[in-house]
This record gives C-alpha cells, sequence and structure tokens, in this order.
C-alpha cells in the first residue's frame, strides 16, 4: 500500500513516524544538534498531524529555555523534602533556632523555610513552595524520578511511556488552564482529559490504553508512597467499538504461497530473507530466530533456549532447505557466538531485542511489495506480518496431514512450533480431523518431527 505524504515537521523512521524540528545556528553550539527529533507512538499520518502540535510545542520550548514545570525543579525538591521532614515530626527550623522557638517549633520551623524561599526567590514562589510542602499541590512530575529510583526493575521503555503519557497530560494541562497538579486530576477531570485527548481526535484504541496503563501505574505507587487518595484513572480503559459486520474485521493470517514467492524474490536484504527462510521452515518465532546460536544449530537441530513459555523451549530438526544458511553463519565462529551476528544487542532493561530491525526492516520491504492486507482504512496494523511465517508452517503442516503425510499428528506440530493448542487451532490455522487438543498425547519423537519439518517446502522461487 502506497504510503502517505507526511506533512511540515514529520518524517518517517523506519516504520514509524518522527517530529524534526531544526535548532537556528547560533544555539547549535549550546544545544550539540543541528536538529531535535521525537519518535510517535503512531504510524499513521493523520494521528502524527494531531500529535505534533503538543511534541514541537515541547521541543522549541526546550530551546528558548521555557519550563515546562511549576517551579523550578531545586525549588519543588526542596519542598517535598520540607513536607517529608514535616510529615515525619523532624522539621527543624533554618540553622537551627533558639530555645524560645521550641514551644511552636513545627509551625514556626515550616514558616521560616517559607520566608526562607521568599527572601531567595520572591513572593510568588514562596506561595508555590508552601502549597507543595502543604500537599496542597504536588506538581505532576514531581516525584517521578523518585517512583524511577525505588522501582529499579522498571524497563527503560516503560519509564519513556510514564514520561510521555505524562507530557501529554501537562500540554492538556496548558490548554485546558488545569492546574498542572496531582491534586488537581479527579475522576472527573481525568475523563475530561480521555475524552479531548483520545475519544475526539480518534487516537487508536491501542495507544490511548498505553497511556492510560502508565498513568494508573503512577498514581498507584503516588497513593503507596506520597498518600494520594485516589486514583482517577482506575477503570478508564478504552474498549474498541465493535465493527459492523459489512466493515470487516482485523484476523491475522498465514501468506499466501502467491505471497511467499513475491517476499522470497522481492526482499532485497539478504538478512531479511534468511530470516524468512529459517521462519518459513521451522515455524520458529521472529525473537526466537535472533537469538539462535551456533551451538544451537548444530548436528541437524535447532535448539530454542529463551522462549516467551516453557511450552517454547524446544529442540527441532533443522529443515535441509536451511542447511546452506546455517553452515555459511556458523562458519569460522565460537559456539556461542549469535547465528545472526550483525544485529546490535539493545540497551539493557529495554522493550525492544535484537530481532527488532529485522522487523522494521521487513516490513518496510512488505510494504514495498504490495504485500499487505487490511478490512478498512482505519486499521493500523495488517492482517500479515513476519508472524505469517510461522502461520504459513503450522498451515503448510496441516496440509501435509491433509495430503496423507504419515509420521506425524497435530500435537506434533504444536511441539514443533512450540505451542499449546488447546481449542484445536494454532496461530489461527485450524488443525484437522476437528480434534480438540485438550488431552495432551505426550511430546513428539524426533522422527515425528522431522516427518513434521519436512512435510513442508517452499514453492519455487527464482
Amino acid at each position: 500500500m502506497p504510503s502517505k505524504k507526511l506533512g511540515k515537521h514529520l518524517e518517517q523512521h523506519g516504520n514509524r513516524i518522527r517530529v524534526v524540528i531544526r535548532v537556528p545556528p547560533s544555539m547549535v553550539a549550546r544545544v550539540g544538534r543541528t536538529k531535535l527529533k521525537q519518535t510517535l507512538q503512531t504510524t499513521d499520518p493523520l494521528e502524527a498531524e494531531r500529535e505534533k502540535v503538543d511534541v514541537i510545542k515541547r521541543l522549541r520550548a526546550m530551546l528558548t529555555g521555557e519550563r515546562v514545570a511549576v517551579v523550578q525543579s531545586s525549588i519543588v525538591a526542596e519542598a517535598l523534602e520540607v513536607k517529608r521532614l514535616r510529615d515525619a515530626g523532624e522539621l527543624v527550623m533554618v540553622g537551627g533556632g533558639s530555645e524560645e522557638d521550641e514551644y511552636d517549633a513545627e509551625e514556626d520551623a515550616f514558616q521560616a523555610h517559607v520566608d526562607d524561599v521568599e527572601a531567595r526567590h520572591g513572593e510568588a514562589t514562596a506561595q508555590t513552595f508552601a502549597a507543595i510542602a502543604l500537599g496542597i499541590q504536588t506538581p505532576l512530575p514531581a516525584l517521578l524520578e523518585r517512583m524511577f529510583a525505588e522501582k529499579a526493575d522498571l524497563s527503560i521503555g516503560y519509564r519513556d511511556d510514564i514520561k510521555r503519557a505524562l507530557g501529554r497530560l501537562e500540554a492538556w494541562c496548558d490548554r485546558t488552564r488545569t492546574p498542572k497538579t496531582v491534586e488537581a486530576i479527579t475522576q472527573r477531570v481525568a475523563g475530561r482529559f480521555i475524552h479531548d485527548q483520545f475519544i475526539e481526535p480518534r487516537v487508536s484504541i491501542k495507544t490511548a490504553n498505553k497511556d492510560l496503563s502508565a498513568l494508573r501505574s503512577y498514581w498507584r505507587w503516588l497513593a503507596k508512597r506520597h498518600g494520594t487518595k485516589e486514583n482517577p484513572w482506575l477503570q478508564q480503559s478504552l474498549e474498541a467499538p465493535k465493527q459492523r459486520r459489512e466493515e470487516g474485521s482485523a484476523k491475522k493470517r498465514p501468506f499466501t504461497d502467491a505471497e511467499v514467492r513475491i517476499l522470497l524474490n522481492g526482499i532485497r536484504t539478504e538478512r531479511e530473507r534468511e530470516f524468512s527462510k529459517v521462519s518459513a521452515l521451522s515455524g520458529l518465532r521472529l525473537e526466537e530466530v535472533a537469538g539462535l546460536r551456533v551451538r544451537d544449530c548444530a548436528n541437524g537441530c535447532l535448539r530454542v533456549t529463551d522462549a516467551k513459555t516453557p511450552s517454547g523451549l524446544r529442540t527441532i530438526p533443522a529443515h535441509p532447505g536451511l542447511a546452506s544458511i546455517i553452515a555459511k553463519r556458523s562458519k569460522d565462529k565460537a559456539p556461542d557466538a549469535y547465528l545472526f551476528h550483525d544485529l546490535e544487542e539493545q540497551r539493557p532493561g529495554s522493550k525492544r531485542d535484537r530481532s527488532a530491525p529485522v522487523s522494521q526492516a521487513f516490513t518496510r520491504e512488505r510494504r514495498r511489495l504490495g504485500v499487505d492486507e487490511r478490512a478498512s482504512e482505519a486499521q493500523r496494523q495488517s492482517n500479515v506480518d513476519f508472524h505469517s511465517w510461522r502461520r504459513w508452517f503450522v498451515r503448510k503442516a496441516v496440509e501435509g496431514l491433509e495430503r496423507g503425510v504419515k509420521g506425524y499428528t497435530p500435537w506434533t506440530i504444536a511441539n514443533v512450533v512450540g505451542h499449546k493448542a488447546e481449542d484445536g487451532t494454532l496461530d489461527g490455522v485450524k488443525l484437522p480431523l476437528g480434534m480438540t487438543m485438550g488431552v495432551y498425547a505426550g511430546e513428539a519423537s524426533v522422527e515425528a518431527m522431522r516427518a513434521c519439518v519436512e512435510a513442508v517446502s517452499l514453492p519455487p522461487v527464482d
């Protein structure tokens, strides 16, 4: 499907869209770059047009030195520390204090801190300082870094999700003149935000729920550590509207043989062609192929040692059609080297894994070759993707059974692809004979798995 033209300040970045603004020449030395960029969550040009407005505003604010926070971060941190000490009964006078002061030590100490801030920064800042220290106003992002420090196991990607969601909430507060404080975000205010930010502009349900989940997580921590009484984001998830039957529906499917020929003949990059063949002739998921090491491909087998589920950990016979790829990519490598060594490791804690560049490159090639299917213009994701190679393998193995190929059963197919098939289907492909997979027949033998794998063959390609 041809790509839509992107508007001003937008550019394609892989299979995503990002916002770009130029840094004035006079500021390049200070900023350290010629452009500021931020990748959007959406891949839809119209949605990107709506989202870019707030992003451009934030990027330009960075250039002009405008502050998005209610007060300077140092004052916020100081006020939060005064609140903590006050709550613990440990607040003391600035600079100490005399014995005579102790009859009203807490109130005098608090007022002394407020007076000190006023002397340094003025009356308006002192009023804000007092409101934060009293727990009346807490700037939205004020405790975010404290949460991240405590929850060290949060991935970098999820931290970015929370920051992005808060940024959108702050931008909406600016537009609606709503105080950018935790206390101001009641359930009613949250409902208005959801309507304005997601429902009215018809933002995808997935994007909206991702932001709402991130906000729920932050408010849940605020309730535990900051005493915030209300979590306005509870039960605020959006549900996808039911599609009318005549509009069609999104349903992931295998590639057709014609699409397989188009892809294997047309993919220009050797790595993505080889990834495709490995998945098509083994049923391995994208990330499972990326995780193969040389030792995992020895002795005519493929061994998956890192999988999404226990049933995904498996050893299967390697298809004869993969011998040349395995031999070429194993040559002169140590046993623990990756078969696809040309993939970079991602940052620790990142939600992206080694397979991400392949997924993006394959999607670009697939679209370029016209292998795409969407039930309607509103459908964001295609019904075919890299996972369709795995679905194609399952379908071909099923067709082998229907042709009368001996030596394996539907349970064997489930073992080979590392998947439980309890409802009579595997990755959306219906199993033959109307079988229900509720009663497990035991792990398949190597001979049965080899018969299953070799029942699958690629269609003739140029």
